[in-house]
């Protein structure tokens, strides 16, 4: 009998995180774009990929229960009518809880990126498929908590209630919406989001270190080092983490590497109060979370709708995930020391991370990040560049990486970022994006 009540209570939770309301509980999604069919999706072949739902006919795929617990959870028709927009749109919200569980479960910074990129690709390649004009009358909230909530199960499978308390405030269908379109919603964002999990249970990051770590003068000493097959994992955009690599590292010994042994050491002696701010500023958060807050602001304050939005968070997210796949590449091909195994006694503002030095992971992902966010937000393209700039010598001044670490991991990240802009712009809402 327990097990059974279990398995009821998750059946429940299953299917009211799929009962969501419109970007605007007034209206539907979106007026739909016949050109929708031409933009670039990431796990779909196309917004009209024949693995989905028939348009119009989406909740055929829905279960009894679905129906029936969507349906209790619209307003009483017979009592006052209440449309309260909400904060936010979608795909923020989920922006928001997928911060949260990944700071609770203390990912590291690729694992995170990499949460972040398919929460968002689902929540992208699912709108685009709803705003299709054969399926016109979809709603965004709904069609985004379906393709959100089924990728964060997957990766947060601990946190299923959790999860599904951020749906409850989306439950509800505008005033008088008939239910169908609520659950036709679901369907498709769900049916999408399963993709997005396939793609991720094959994109290598599961996959086990099995190699010895090399030895030798300059080399990093460390054990159980962070993620050292995530330099193969699958890329979105380019094509391997081999793609786009830094010149090797300073050999060991020679007078450039000595020099710059010598710079971390002396900064770490005359640190002022600034510095070691801007340590903690780019330290006490991961990388890709300070970015993503970063974009939040960017979305409220040029008031973007659901789709821009998704799009916004997709090109981001892919371009921060693929660059750390390269940097990652990097580290564990040269396994270079990091600062406080050239220098002992060596003093450092915060805990050196465990994995090689060469190159930054900050560094190019932050190269990468400002790349696509100036393309987005086109008037504050030399702002977000000096925050690249700042995140990379941050390191520095914390005294984890050296100075060439930091510089070439930001030429990767700027590679990197370009050929994402480069698809950005060929992707069919370029013209709609650019924000001056």
């Amino acid at each position: 009998m327990k097990s059974l009540l279990f398995v009821s209570f998750v059946s429940l939770a299953l299917v009211i995180g799929g009962c969501s309301s419109s970007d605007n509980p007034t209206s539907p999604a979106t007026t739909p774009d016949a050109s929708v069919e031409a933009q670039r999706t990431f796990v779909l072949s196309l917004p009209s990929d024949p693995r989905l739902p028939l348009p119009m006919v989406e909740d055929q795929q829905a279960t009894d229960n679905e129906r029936a617990f969507c349906a209790q959870a619209q307003p009483d028709m017979d009592g006052p009518r209440v449309d309260t927009p909400p904060p936010e749109v979608p795909p923020m919200l989920w922006n928001r809880v997928t911060t949260r569980l990944g700071l609770a479960a203390k990912l590291p910074p690729p694992k995170f990126s990499r949460a972040y990129a398919l929460v968002h690709v689902a929540i992208y390649d699912a709108l685009l498929a709803a705003h299709q004009t054969n399926r016109h009358d979809l709603l965004d909230n709904a069609v985004s908590a379906g393709a959100a909530t089924t990728v964060l199960e997957y990766l947060f499978p601990s946190d299923s209630a959790s999860i599904f308390e951020f749906v409850r405030g989306q439950l509800r269908a505008p005033h008088g919406l008939a239910i169908g379109r609520v659950v036709r919603s679901w369907v498709l964002g769900r049916r999408v989001g399963e993709l997005v999990v396939d793609h991720g249970k094959l994109d290598g990051s599961n996959v086990p270190f099995t190699g010895t770590p090399p030895s030798g003068d300059g080399i990093w000493t460390g054990t159980n080092p962070v993620l050292p097959t995530c330099g193969d994992w699958q890329t979105w955009i380019t094509t391997s983490g081999g793609e786009f690599q830094p010149e090797p590292p300073y050999p060991f010994g020679s007078h450039a590497d000595s020099v710059e042994v010598q710079q971390v050491y002396d900064v770490s002696l005359h640190r002022t109060p600034e510095q070691i701010a801007i340590v903690h500023k780019w330290a006490d958060t991961p990388p890709p979370t300070i970015w993503n807050a970063i974009l939040n602001d960017r979305i409220t304050s040029n008031s973007l709708n659901t789709m821009h939005a998704a799009r916004a968070y997709a090109y981001l997210n892919v371009a921060m995930y693929d660059a750390f796949v390269s940097c990652w590449k990097t580290k564990y091909i040269y396994w270079i020391a990091r600062p406080f195994q050239r220098t002992p006694g060596l003093v450092t503002v915060i805990t050196t991370p465990n994995f090689p030095s060469y190159t930054s992971g900050h560094s190019t992902i932050s190269g990468a990040a400002a790349i696509v966010m100036g393309e987005l937000f086109s008037s504050e393209a030399s702002y977000f560049s000096a925050q690249a700039d700042e995140a990379a010598i941050s390191r520095l001044y914390g005294g984890i990486h050296f100075q060439h670490d930091n510089d070439q991991g930001l030429a990767v990240g700027h590679q990197i970022g370009n050929k994402v802009v480069g698809v950005m712009q060929h992707d069919g809402t370029h013209a709609l994006m650019a924000i001056n």
